[in-house]
């Protein structure tokens, strides 16, 4: 073969195989959608888009709930996942998100905020298939969300009371979510003993139920509780 010739074929298989690793990247099921982050470096289920590029997630529902989620890639049935009654899932939407910060894409189905319940469906990337995400040892996802892809870590807002809001900062283990930190923020004095704190702010180990730090004064509240300080006041 002479030098012109082969060189012209070794030009046109790179560019052959080039073509088609972008096609492969671009048809990836696992891809994780781009989300812009916050000034903490955090985002939540708001910035998370509803539709991605290879994936479709089919809801079925009987009369009154979801029973079954499909995932399809590109049209094939990648794997189906029953929903249990109790579940309870309160609003069909789907997002696309890193939930668990490996890099593979998850798929949050439900409103994803307080009061209301989701599931999170994760790439369990030990047995190669979809899996029902846990929060300690729950199936069902209680709260608002927020992903810290820095620290590998999700905090979750909570209220029980016009008076009372916890913050739960949670590490994965597995599939499954486990808390660590709580950093309450209770508005009424007279509350104060039905949560069991003796200042307006309190940062708690979730297991001991020992108190970090309690005080009064907002100044004192640290990385990465502080970002809710402001919302406070």
């Amino acid at each position: 073969m002479r030098t012109g010739v082969f060189f012209r074929y070794v030009v046109v298989v790179a560019l052959v195989f080039m073509a088609s690793l972008a096609q492969a990247q671009e048809s990836d099921p696992l891809a994780v959608p781009a989300v812009t982050l916050d000034q903490y470096g955090t985002f939540t289920m708001a910035d998370c888009p509803t539709t991605h590029e290879t994936l479709e997630v089919k809801l079925l529902e009987n009369d009154y709930r979801i029973v079954k989620v499909q995932i399809f890639a590109e049209g094939m049935l990648m794997q189906s996942l029953p929903i249990r009654e109790e579940d309870a899932i309160t609003r069909n939407e789907v997002h696309f998100l890193d939930a668990n910060f490996d890099g593979n894409v998850d798929i949050l189905i439900g409103p994803g905020c307080n009061r209301e319940y989701s599931a999170l469906i994760i790439w369990d990337n030990e047995e190669n298939c979809w899996a029902r995400a846990t929060n300690e040892g729950f199936s069902i996802f209680n709260g608002d969300f927020f992903y810290d892809p820095s620290r590998m870590a999700v905090y979750r807002r909570t209220s029980s009371s016009a008076a009372e809001t916890t913050y739960t900062m949670m590490t994965w283990q597995g599939t499954d979510l486990q808390s660590e930190e709580t950093f309450l923020i209770i508005g009424d004095r007279s509350c104060y003993d039905s949560y069991h704190v003796t200042h307006r702010y309190t940062i708690r180990n979730y297991y001991s139920d020992e108190d970090i730090i309690s005080t009064d004064n907002p100044n004192e509240i640290f990385d990465p509780w502080d970002r809710w300080i402001n919302s406070d006041k």
